[in-house]
């Protein structure tokens, strides 16, 4: 579904007549109902199988509803929708996945390895519109509804919960990280098209790249200890695969981009599960931080595509990937240069 949708952009903007910038509205709202669910599930419910079949189910339909959605209002409503169920599942995935560092390397390789065999699939699909990738997208997720899952470990609530400061900070970090990474990221496509004259297949090449690359980081993320200093080499990154000029620097700055980020990004959230009471205690937080990120960035950074300011998007894109990792380094300076002192529990 994210991978879809920087190549949705153009195709969803022709459909309903719009703006490109205009178009990034139905990321927006698909990644803000995501981040809504990731933060109150957790709060509401128990992980469970039924939770995932209704999620998967409403994925499928709100899907098939974004195909034949008569007007743009139409098609924010099922992506509303389509959000919310992969919040719902991702919520499932990553309380799991945090209470274990071998998990946990785990699942953060699943997403780019999805965007790796994916993103060809839509550069090859979109020439046939966006209803051919809607009509994909709830395609793959109906073969779930008959995978046999085993029950989910059913957990208290307990109602203590830390107060880490340093976690504050960290799930700052995330929401600008994601927030200047999506502001670019969506829009890459539309870059490489109408900036570099790429065909789209060409730049799914540049979008499988970055997935391939991010697969690799999220192998060897555990290999290192300085995620920050990882996170902040993405900035350039990103920068330059806009500046450059031409399609190798794209294609260059689009793969460190991805080994970077997923380099970096396991080893944060292994700081947050450090400084937390138990190990699922964020993991909705630090996914709904990220999805917020993702809302908000393509909005602003719709304002710079709208205006022709390339430069500026991918300047202000940099700045944030970077500043993103800095703070991260200065967190865990800090950690090191001082005991554990900030958990305290109080009611949440």
């Amino acid at each position: 579904m994210f991978s879809a949708t920087p190549f949705l952009i153009s195709e969803v903007a022709d459909r309903f007549s719009i703006g490109r910038g205009d178009a990034g509205l139905f990321s927006m709202t698909q990644v803000g109902a995501f981040a809504v669910a990731n933060v109150v599930l957790p709060r509401l419910m128990q992980p469970s199988v039924r939770v995932f079949r209704v999620a998967l189910v409403m994925m499928v339909l709100a899907n098939l509803g974004s195909i034949t959605a008569p007007d743009f209002l139409s098609l924010l409503l099922t992506r509303v929708l389509t959000g919310a169920a992969a919040g719902a599942l991702t919520w499932l995935g990553w309380a799991s996945a945090m209470a274990s560092r071998g998990s946990l390397a785990a699942m953060s390789a699943v997403g780019p390895m999805s965007a790796l065999i994916s993103a060809p699939v839509i550069g090859l699909l979109i020439a046939r519109g966006d209803e051919a990738v809607f009509a994909v997208l709830a395609a793959s997720a109906v073969p779930l509804l008959f995978v046999a899952v085993p029950p989910f470990e059913r957990r208290p609530h307990p109602r203590e919960r830390s107060r880490s400061r340093s976690n504050r900070v960290l799930l700052g970090a995330l929401f600008l990280l994601t927030c200047a990474g999506a502001g670019l990221f969506i829009y890459e496509a539309v870059v490489a098209v109408e900036l570099l004259g790429m065909t789209p297949f060409a730049a799914s090449v540049a979008f499988s790249l970055n997935a391939a690359a991010g697969f690799v980081g999220a192998r060897l993320a555990t290999s290192h200890r300085r995620p920050g200093i990882w996170l902040a080499t993405a900035g350039p990154a990103a920068f330059l695969s806009v500046t450059g000029g031409s399609v190798v620097w794209f294609y260059v700055g689009m793969t460190w981009w991805g080994f970077a980020f997923w380099m970096g990004l396991p080893g944060v959230l292994e700081m947050l599960v450090a400084r937390s009471l138990r190990p699922d205690e964020r993991a909705g937080d630090a996914q709904a931080l990220m999805a917020f990120g993702r809302s908000v960035g393509p909005g602003l950074g719709g304002v710079m595509v709208d205006a022709g300011s390339y430069g500026a998007l991918a300047l202000a894109a940099g700045v944030g990937l970077t500043l993103s990792g800095v703070v991260v380094v200065g967190v865990q300076e800090g950690r090191e240069a001082l005991p554990p002192t900030d958990i305290r529990t109080v009611s949440p």
